[in-house]
This record gives structure tokens, sequence and C-alpha cells, in this order.
């Protein structure tokens, strides 16, 4: 049966996107001056998985349910981690 997919490898059309979000998770993190240890375990993911989801060199999807949990452990609203970063200007793709 063919699954509409051009190769069965999942392609990843979005890398930037997950290493600007990952960007931005571990802007805040350190701004609420968390190690990625507290984190984690406040969130209770292990701390591995939170390094790759940090990672901007590799991507590392997670859930809505994760980004929810991180947001609400660094008291930051959801919609920041798709802002630019404070001092920082987005430039076009």
């Amino acid at each position: 049966m063919k699954s509409g997919f051009k190769s069965d490898y999942l392609v990843f059309d979005n890398l930037e996107s997950y290493a600007d979000l990952g960007r931005h998770i571990a802007f805040y993190r350190r701004q609420a001056h968390l190690t990625q240890t507290e984190l984690a375990k406040r969130i209770k993911i292990s701390r591995p998985y939170l390094c790759r989801i940090e990672n901007t060199k590799k991507v590392q999807t997670f859930s809505m349910e994760v980004l929810f949990n991180i947001s609400r452990e660094l008291n930051i609203e959801p919609y920041y981690f798709f802002a630019p970063l404070p001092g920082k200007r987005r430039t076009a793709r």
C-alpha cells in the first residue's frame, strides 16, 4: 500500500523552526536560572530528552503537552517561544 510519500524516510521541512524553538526554550530556561536537570525534573522528562529539544543541530520532535509544561514551569506564555528573542531581530527566510 502506497502512503503517498516520496520515500520511506521521514523528511523534516521545518528544521530551522525546530532549532529556533529549542533556542527559545534554552534562552527562557536560562533566564529563569534553571539547569536542564532542574527543568526536566519539574516537567517529568529526562534531562537528555530536554537536551535534544534544545539542541539546534538535530531535530527532536515533542508534544504540545511538553511545550505547555515547559511554558508553565518557565512562567512564559507559549507564544513567546515563537516570537523573536529579546534583543534579536528575525530575518526573512
